[in-house]
């Protein structure tokens, strides 16, 4: 088996993997959006819907051969870990002729961000694992392995081929609300010749990725709830069902409501069976707050009865939250909508501001960081990341222990070596055999 990175060995996001078995099988892992353009800024809108040609001249989509719509596609399938745009972004680039594969959590994502998200596009050909997690394509025997991330549902991926076991680690965490699935991760694996490790926090500050573990963040919700009084607005991403989870705990404890959006409420009621602990529209203490856009984009799609059930659950207006403010507490996402809602609320409401998301979202700017600094709101910053604290990587790769470690989705492979035996660093393009990084 044949191992190429084509991103991700020195840069967080954008990760896209290669593996080509003896037989000439190939399979991609991930195909990734780049977080930021090479010189850190941002990219313009619009860049990922962009002519697939176009992109892979300017080296935004990795160049490989046989993956694109310009030729037959010899890519047998495309593997997603999980639903962030750093892993899946590009993937609607790809052949509609080679089936794009993911965990019921990450279709329902990509289906979602296609219902909600203005100018979303996703590949054709959607298939989600079977019960037991495990496909056959080509020589490949690949199954997803459960792992904790901020991403609903993700996996990491063990591919199987030529008698060679490879584990892609994709995204995880040992500190979420599920941390028996990084406990579980090396006795579902079973025996592995090959990790490639994600190592985002890896040469980063102490504490740059947030409070030490989700149930932090809980406990730090649940006394500012109880302290403040009036309006909490949260910004969090959508996707974050563990965040979701916090904020529905600290409501209940300390008496006031959970305010979420359709969009919010259509997520969690999607991954109801993936997470029955998640809160639903219907569930106690909890109130929708309708957006014109999201109703719109219910009714487009044949879900207007959908939107009329939200509505009879739990209506609430911006009447009601301005009237009695300290009775709730609202989920919400940095938009347009959410500053606009803001504004109106502000005068009666005086809200506290809490980022929970990566404080370097919040220092890029956006609608609501604009809100917040007309208004000379100081946002609160509560969150704790979604990726493994370093000394959790060290000790996930003496459990598993692998023939070789490879580092991915990290601007420090070089330092691995200093808390991980049998590193091996494979760079951007380079086509390596898998029983070299072993024999090494």
């Amino acid at each position: 088996m044949i191992l190429t990175i084509h991103r991700g060995s020195k840069q967080i996001g954008g990760s896209c993997v290669e593996l080509r078995s003896d037989s000439g099988a190939r399979i991609l892992l991930d195909v990734g959006m780049p977080l930021a353009q090479p010189d850190g800024s941002d990219w313009p809108r619009g860049t990922m819907t962009r002519p697939s040609d176009e992109l892979r001249r300017e080296g935004v989509l990795p160049n490989i051969d046989g993956l694109y719509g310009d030729s037959s596609p010899e890519v047998s399938a495309l593997i997603l870990s999980h639903a962030h745009l750093d892993h899946y972004g590009l993937a609607h680039h790809v052949h509609p002729g080679v089936p794009v594969y993911g965990s019921r959590g990450t279709i329902e994502m990509l289906r979602a961000s296609k219902l909600f998200i203005p100018g979303a596009v996703i590949p054709s050909d959607l298939r989600e694992f079977p019960a037991d997690g495990t496909i056959s394509i080509a020589s490949f025997s690949v199954r997803g392995i459960p792992v904790d991330h901020a991403a609903p549902d993700s996996r990491a991926l063990l591919v199987e081929a030529d008698g060679q076991r490879l584990l892609y680690s994709g995204d995880l965490r040992a500190h979420g609300n599920r941390r028996h699935l990084f406990d579980d991760l090396p006795e579902a694996a079973g025996r592995i010749d090959v990790l490639i490790l994600e190592g985002t926090t890896v040469g980063q500050p102490q504490g740059s990725h947030g409070f030490a573990n989700e149930a932090d963040v809980e406990l730090r919700l649940s006394e500012l709830l109880r302290l403040d009084g009036g309006l909490v607005v949260i910004i969090a991403s959508g996707q974050n069902i563990d965040r979701a989870v916090s904020v529905y705990r600290a409501a209940l404890a300390t008496g006031r409501e959970l305010v979420i959006d359709p969009y919010q409420a259509y997520i969690l009621m999607t991954l109801k069976n993936v997470y029955p602990e998640a809160p639903q529209f219907d569930s106690p203490s909890v109130r929708v707050k309708f957006i014109s856009n999201h109703v719109a984009k219910l009714k487009d799609a044949g879900l207007w009865g959908l939107a009329c059930q939200m509505s009879r659950a739990g209506k609430v207006t911006s009447e009601q939250i301005a009237a009695n403010p300290s009775k709730f507490v609202f989920l919400a996402r940095s938009s347009k909508a959410t500053s606009a809602l803001l504004r109106y609320l502000a005068p009666a409401t005086h809200p506290t501001i809490v980022w929970s998301q990566w404080r370097g979202y919040l220092d890029k700017g956006g609608p609501v960081q604009s809100f917040c600094a007309e208004s000379g709101i100081n946002p609160l910053v509560i969150h704790s990341g979604g990726h493994a604290h370093t000394e959790d990587l060290a000790e996930i790769a003496y459990r598993i222990n692998p023939g070789a470690v490879v580092p991915i989705h990290t601007e420090a492979a070089s330092q691995f070596a200093a808390f991980i035996p049998n590193v091996r660093i494979v760079m951007d393009g380079e086509a390596v055999e898998v029983t070299s990084l072993i024999a090494d």
